[in-house]
């Protein structure tokens, strides 16, 4: 429902050189084909330097509905919009939100008849329509409850519709032909009617810097300015004749001036630095006549910076053709089209567009051993920058470093520094859960045990002690050390066993083990014959892979096919105490 269509990006636009880059955002009021409900709102937006959208039509996408059959008028009120029609639809009048346009409140031809013709905004909370034809022509809506309150009008003094409706210190100005009728917004009353002498006015506009109403219509046929201050009792200004101008139309105030179009070309006059003749500023490019191309009130200037829009209806069907104009300089900042049927209102904003840096607080980056940098980004003008340095991106020694980032997009450059912290905190964790009790003759050697370290990879254990020379029980306290100082600890049980003699056996102690380390196939020299030999092999957990009986002198152990890795090598002669351990490494490198 609030998604809206982008009917295009950068339509049909293109931009003069000028001085500054300016954004807007131009809603296209699109009266529409009459007795076809296709009449709507367009945005044109450009954000950046170069981003451009069209979105529309607003209303339809908004409410998944049809448009307002010959959309007559269009205004926002902060956070709500209204639509007016006077077409042969049932929809007279539409609240919606803005700028989601989801509607809140309709209106049909029970409440207004044949359509509204014109209307006004006294503020964001009130505004005044005025009907095409029919009785009580003029009524006030509450937007603060969506409600239609006729004008009290004592004196019939609302004799027609509103050509033009402008509010000041608390009343609604209301045009209609010669006359301006003055209501009350308070009291929603006719309180007046003042008669500016300039014939059928021709446009009504508000100066909010002076705090007061310019006029425009004729005086002895000629194009005429009255400037009427509401706070002076509504005091009619000396008039300000526009020499050679007959038919000025479509009065605008924007930044300290005073536009008008005249024929196909637009006139400002200064009111801080008044020059007279006026002469025009700005003559249209767009295709068709004075009729054509400001149809209805397609002009529309931003009354702070005093750029100015332009629409052009076409053929009267699609599209209607826009252009976009410095108020300064008087060159075209864009042009385009939008798929609206016959633009009757411009309502523009406009602003100096400074690119700017958008920048994200970088992480402080914590890792236990080493860690590589990603480089981050940062928005410039709406383009992603990647961010550079000289640092080194990555780092596996303990401490605490600084990294300088660098963002560059043309002459423009910002920096951001990012901390990173390499600290191992985790202790080494043994290979076996739990060291096997060992049993063994005097003097007993011991392997030391291995753990595995998060940062460092294998640890071998130390203790205060490998070597064993007398008979006993001992508990072994083993530590595994990482680089960074964490330990832990393993305790194993050793029964150690002295003979009477104390002399190991003689093969046992002549015995030659290689290689070591190993690949496929271990080998033991003996040197001596006799005797039945006991064999085994087990890993650092206990767990036994060989276990066999030999004799003679020379024999081989098969150890192809176990895993690498490091072991027990135990050899015991049958009929003797003595046991020969030996640790063996099995490696395939």
């Amino acid at each position: 429902m609030k998604k809206l269509l982008f009917l295009a990006a950068a339509v049909c636009s293109f931009q003069w050189a000028q001085a500054q880059v300016k954004n807007f955002s131009l809603h296209v009021v699109a009266e529409g084909n009459y007795g076809t409900p296709n009449g709507d709102v367009y945005k044109v937006s450009k954000t950046g330097s170069s981003f451009m959208a069209t979105e529309g039509p607003l209303y339809q996408i908004a409410n998944a509905t049809v448009g307002i059959d010959v959309l007559q008028d269009f205004e926002i009120f902060g956070n709500k919009a209204i639509f007016c029609g006077k077409g042969v639809a049932t929809t007279k009048m539409a609240i919606t939100t803005f700028p989601g346009f989801d509607t809140i409140a309709t209106f049909n031809n029970a409440t207004f008849g044949a359509g509204i013709q014109c209307l006004g905004k006294a503020s964001n909370t009130k505004a005044y329509v005025s009907k095409a034809t029919g009785a009580n022509p003029f009524s006030m809506v509450d937007l603060t409850n969506n409600t239609i309150v006729p004008v009290i009008d004592p004196a019939s003094a609302l004799s027609s519709y509103a050509s033009y409706m402008v509010p000041a210190n608390g009343y609604m100005y209301i045009a209609i032909g010669s006359k301006i009728v003055k209501v009350d917004t308070a009291t929603n009353t006719v309180t007046g009617t003042i008669l500016p002498g300039l014939g059928s006015i021709a446009g009504m506009e508000y100066d909010s810097v002076r705090n007061c109403i310019w006029l425009l219509g004729k005086i002895a046929n000629v194009s005429t300015i009255v400037k009427m201050e509401p706070a002076s009792n509504d005091l009619l200004n000396t008039p300000i004749t526009l020499t050679g101008v007959t038919n000025a139309k479509l009065l605008r105030y924007g930044a300290n001036k005073l536009y008008f179009v005249s024929g196909t070309s637009i006139h400002a006059y200064s009111i801080t630095s008044p020059v007279l003749p006026t002469t025009a500023v700005y003559t249209t490019t767009l295709p068709g006549n004075s009729f054509s191309i400001f149809y209805g009130k397609a002009f529309g200037v931003d009354p702070v910076s005093g750029d100015f829009a332009i629409a052009a209806v076409g053929n009267y069907a699609v599209p209607s053709m826009y252009e976009i104009v410095d108020g300064t300089t008087y060159q075209r900042i864009d042009s385009g089209s939008v798929e609206g049927h016959i633009a009757n209102e411009l309502i523009l904003h406009t602003w100096i567009y400074t690119p700017s840096w958008d920048t994200t607080a970088l992480p402080h980056i914590y890792a236990a051993c080493d860690t590589t940098l990603t480089a981050p980004t940062a928005t410039y003008d709406l383009n992603t920058i990647t961010g550079t340095t000289n640092d080194p991106v990555s780092y596996n020694t303990p401490g605490t470093y600084t990294v300088n980032w660098t963002y560059t997009s043309g002459n423009n450059t910002i920096s951001q520094q990012q901390q990173v912290t390499i600290q191992d905190t985790i202790a080494p964790v043994a290979v076996a859960d739990t060291l096997p009790n060992l049993e063994g003759n005097c003097p007993y050697v011991l392997v030391a045990p291995e753990a595995t370290d998060n940062c460092g990879g294998t640890i071998t254990a130390t203790t205060d002690s490998l070597t064993y020379t007398q008979a006993g029980n001992y508990a072994i306290t083993w530590t595994y050390t990482d680089a960074s100082g964490n330990n832990s600890t393993q305790t194993q049980q050793l029964h150690v066993i002295c003979g009477g003699t104390g002399v190991k056996d003689a093969v046992l102690a002549a015995a030659r083990i290689y290689p070591n380390p190993v690949n496929d196939a271990l080998h033991i020299s003996l040197n001596q014959n006799g005797g039945i030999y006991s064999i085994s092999l087990t890993d650092m957990i206990g767990k036994q892979w060989l276990n066999q009986t030999a004799t003679g002198t020379e024999i081989t152990l098969p150890v192809a096919q176990l895993p690498q890795g490091v072991y027990v090598l135990h050899i015991s002669k049958k009929g003797r105490t003595e046991i020969l351990t030996q640790k063996i490494i099995i490696s395939r490198k």
